[in-house]
């Protein structure tokens, strides 16, 4: 039975990849962005604009999604902004908006989708972290971008805990750099200082993240519970 799949951050690379994936699967895939249209090539079956930080926008968001197709039983927080700079480069106003998009958003939507997980018997919750939420970030990232991400990565492993017995299981993957209009932009002396950090092939392929994104949502990953993947090319290996 198809299930309902809803990804935030939906418009971005990542996001677009992982509505494919969870689409190709044969899940009914909802994307919500701020962006007011996803292509419906990517595999959505509707897009609604929402911002993840806001309380309102996220529960409007979610009863246009249940009343339309049903409460939603994967999850997967992709919404992320990042920043750059130290904590005295970094503004307040900056620093607020990075945290509420990147960690609050996150627990607005699963506030939003657990009590109908539940209620359909179990459900799958995956949180896109990052790396510098392992190693604790840098100028390029910036504090309020590592800290969100450090922060994901602790709720995930909460939010497992405390909703295994519901059997909702809820993981992280922690991406390294990858192949992204982001990636794209930073300055090609900065992707060269990256990229020597990284062991391994980089930068990643969306579509490999993707995968991993959607296992974590299938049938096979019912037993791992409270994990981060670290997809790196071997950039952490904590």
């Amino acid at each position: 039975m198809s299930r309902v799949a809803v990804v935030t951050g939906a418009a971005g690379a990542i996001g677009s990849a992982v509505c494919q994936r969870l689409s190709a699967a044969g899940d009914t895939v909802i994307g919500l962005d701020v962006v007011a249209a996803v292509d419906t090539a990517n595999g959505v079956a509707e897009t609604i604009g929402c911002d993840v930080a806001d309380e309102e926008s996220v529960a409007d968001a979610f009863e246009s999604v249940r009343s339309r197709y049903g409460h939603p039983t994967v999850l997967v927080n992709n919404a992320g902004l990042t920043g750059a700079g130290g904590v005295e480069g970094e503004s307040p106003a900056d620093w607020r908006r990075i945290i509420d998009v990147n960690l609050t958003g996150a627990y607005l939507c699963a506030r939003q989708a657990i009590a109908g997980m539940r209620e359909q018997g179990g459900g799958r919750i995956v949180n896109i972290a990052s790396v510098n939420g392992r190693f604790g970030g840098s100028p390029l990232s910036g504090p309020a971008y590592a800290a969100s991400k450090g922060g994901l990565i602790t709720l995930t492993r909460f939010m497992a805990l405390h909703h295994a017995a519901d059997k909702i299981t809820v993981n992280a993957v922690a991406p390294g750099p990858h192949d992204t209009p982001m990636w794209d932009a930073l300055d090609p002396e900065w992707r060269e200082r990256i990229l020597a950090t990284v062991p391994g092939e980089a930068p990643g392929d969306p579509d490999d993240l993707a995968a991993m994104v959607a296992f974590l949502c299938g049938p096979h990953a019912g037993y791992m519970t409270g994990a981060t993947i670290d997809v790196n090319g071997g950039q952490w290996m904590g």
